[in-house]
């Protein structure tokens, strides 16, 4: 997919090097979603879609700097990532006790 989405990424959007952490980002959502969906949870996309929603929502009080922005990056991934790892549990808690 990676070398799919590089090709038809348009040419004012494009990078001259891969970035590893997007692609780790991504690896992650599609696992997330995978692992919910093979243990009969369809929720997870609507899970998904709000979280992706969540972390594109920009606050109003932050500066629109450039350090400003790349703290609310960081902390958009930690929150995604955070949240898929704990409803990823959830889901293992609920098999093991089912």
């Amino acid at each position: 997919m990676t070398i799919i989405y590089t090709i038809i990424t348009p040419k004012d959007r494009k990078t001259k090097y891969l970035d590893f952490k997007s692609i780790a980002k991504g690896l992650i959502e599609r696992a997330f979603l995978t692992y919910g969906l093979l243990n009969g949870f369809p929720h997870v996309l609507t899970l998904f879609g709000a979280l992706k929603l969540g972390t594109r929502l920009k606050s109003a009080d932050n500066e629109q700097t450039e350090e400003g922005r790349q703290k609310e990056d960081s902390y958009n991934d930690y929150y995604l990532i955070g949240n898929f790892i704990s409803v990823a549990l959830s889901i293992v808690y609920y098999n093991l006790l089912k």
